[in-house]
């Protein structure tokens, strides 16, 4: 557990903006011995003008490489956003000339972020490298998010998160029927650990009064403002409805009948949800859902 005190936690609530990291990692490097020539907000270019985020020049052993820093503040908002880092860099260097490509951002990325990243040569400098590599400057640099931010990583140290726990569990569950009760455990576990105190914890397996329909998981949602007040005014959604399908292939228009189906006005409400590990298919299940959300309004 780390504890984080009453002003790092203000501190850390607060949604930082990415020039705030820019000028807190140009800090750092010019904190640090072997990086010298450290320039914030660099233009690019004569004809075709970019502004970089940060130029540095690192020295290992006894020889100098040009660095061009690329920064983001926190995690992406799509998952293609990685691709749009890699082509902004390649046009910074096709203008700036010879130089080792770097992406900056505190936190961590996906394994296929990092693969996208490493196979154009393009050093990640994430959470974990910032807050090792930069220690002792961190030590030294003033209060602020990112701060307060990567020492609480340092001093978690390599212990496993959470999240991580939970990712690697479900690497090793098998798609199919032989795993489908491990699936659908961990799958409550997911429910709890993103959604609670939000939401109420999952109630596993829980039948309507026909005993008739069998929901993976209900959640009850007693949310009092935010998004899950919203789903609860505009589709009575008391309780959110989830299945989970450990299945090898993709969902089909059966499932979605069969979450629909639990979907009731004077029940658990009109909003349900299914994790499956491949999506839906492009006919059956895609048409399924929006029909029932045209006609139903589920």
């Amino acid at each position: 557990m780390v504890q984080v005190c009453k002003n790092c936690d203000m501190m850390l609530s607060v949604p930082p903006r990415e020039a705030e990291f820019v000028a807190f990692l140009a800090y750092l490097l010019r904190e640090t011995e072997n990086y010298s020539d450290v320039v914030q907000d660099p233009v690019l270019g004569r004809e075709t003008r970019y502004r970089a985020d940060i130029l540095a020049t690192r020295a290992e052993n006894s020889k100098f490489e040009k660095l061009l820093i690329e920064c983001k503040s926190s995690r992406f908002a799509s998952f293609n956003k990685v691709n749009d880092v890699v082509d902004q860099l390649k046009r910074y260097k096709k203008i700036y000339g010879e130089c080792q490509l770097v992406f900056a951002i505190p936190a961590s990325l996906s394994e296929s972020e990092v693969i996208t990243l490493q196979s154009e040569g393009i050093e990640l400098w994430d959470l974990d490298f910032i807050a090792s590599a930069f220690s002792e400057q961190l030590k030294h640099s003033s209060p602020g998010y990112f701060k307060a931010l990567l020492l609480s990583r340092k001093q978690r140290g390599a212990k496993k998160t959470r999240e991580r726990e939970l990712r690697d569990a479900l690497k090793t569950c098998q798609a199919g029927k032989r795993d489908w009760s491990v699936y659908q455990s961990l799958v409550g576990d997911i429910l709890e650990h993103l959604f609670c105190p939000t939401l109420s914890k999952p109630i596993s397996e829980h039948s309507d009064i026909t005993k008739t329909n069998r929901r993976d998981f209900i959640l009850p949602n007693y949310a009092e403002s935010g998004f899950w007040t919203f789903l609860r005014n505009k589709y009575m959604a008391d309780y959110l409805v989830v299945d989970a399908k450990n299945y090898s292939r993709k969902i089909k228009k059966a499932e979605v009948l069969q979450v629909a189906n639990y979907l009731k006005p004077h029940g658990a409400g009109l909003f349900g949800a299914i994790i499956s590990r491949n999506g839906g298919d492009t006919a059956g299940c895609a048409h399924t859902l929006r029909e029932q959300w045209l006609i139903h309004q589920k």
